[in-house]
């Protein structure tokens, strides 16, 4: 089940979630209880088959395809 981030639009708190796609729909803030929360797009990693690498081209840690 991937993680996801949030925005809570109410009282502004950000915070991740484990929750499969069809449930983000669902999610509420943490903090105040909203549920007008706003799903935030960040980076992610990527696993290979020597461990997992975060970067981006150009840097020592990513490996592209």
């Amino acid at each position: 089940m991937p993680i996801y981030d949030f925005r809570c639009s109410k009282c502004g708190h950000k915070f991740s979630v484990l929750t499969g796609m069809s449930e983000r729909d669902k999610v509420a803030c943490p903090e105040c209880g909203a549920k007008e929360v706003e799903q935030l797009i960040t980076g992610c990693s990527v696993r290979t088959g020597s461990g997992c690498s975060t970067g981006s081209p150009g840097s020592s840690g990513f490996r592209g395809g």
